[in-house]
């Protein structure tokens, strides 16, 4: 099995371009706080306490639901957006074989636990989002924009949610 260990700073801006533009794409930028190179890897995408959502008494259950599928689809579509930035963008390859299966095993634990989906639904969806979010790293106007976003992180080493926003709207223009 490859290792998901980011190889050097320049694969760590990668992993963040696609971690941003996943969200971009499954509209999590609302739940954006600011993006870091510098600290823990796992701690490079600060989200909002909406994330996070812990349940609340106030809201109906089909609610409650519904937010936990939406960020569940939102943190594997950031995890996917991260390996196919850094492989089809960075390194222009497609993503290995065993990356992708450690993608979908991720999935199916992490669909278990939050969401109590079943094993075809998962696939389901890991199987949509997953060739979505492939055409979008191959896409050349999307590799444009990650190149350019990555070189800013790597200059100013911290992004505002607004300075990623603002980076990453030529996205909607695609």
């Amino acid at each position: 099995m490859k290792t998901l260990k980011y190889t050097d700073d320049n694969d760590r801006c990668y992993g963040a371009t696609g971690m941003a533009i996943g969200l971009m794409v499954f509209d999590g930028d609302d739940m954006l706080a600011s993006i870091t190179l510098d600290g823990d890897p796992n701690e490079m995408v600060a989200m909002s306490p909406d994330f996070y959502f812990a349940g609340n008494p106030g809201v109906s259950a089909k609610a409650a639901w519904n937010q936990m599928l939406k960020n569940y689809n939102i943190g594997i579509g950031m995890l996917m957006s991260n390996l196919l930035c850094r492989h089809l963008v960075n390194r222009r390859e497609a993503l290995p074989q065993d990356l992708h299966d450690f993608l979908h095993d991720f999935a199916r634990e992490e669909g278990h636990e939050a969401c109590s989906l079943d094993d075809d639904e998962i696939d389901r969806l890991f199987d949509k989002n997953f060739s979505y979010l492939n055409r979008v790293f191959s896409h050349r106007g999307v590799q444009s924009v990650a190149h350019d976003f990555a070189t800013t992180l790597s200059q100013r080493r911290t992004l505002s949610r607004l300075d990623t926003l603002e980076l990453l709207d030529a996205l909607r223009m695609l």
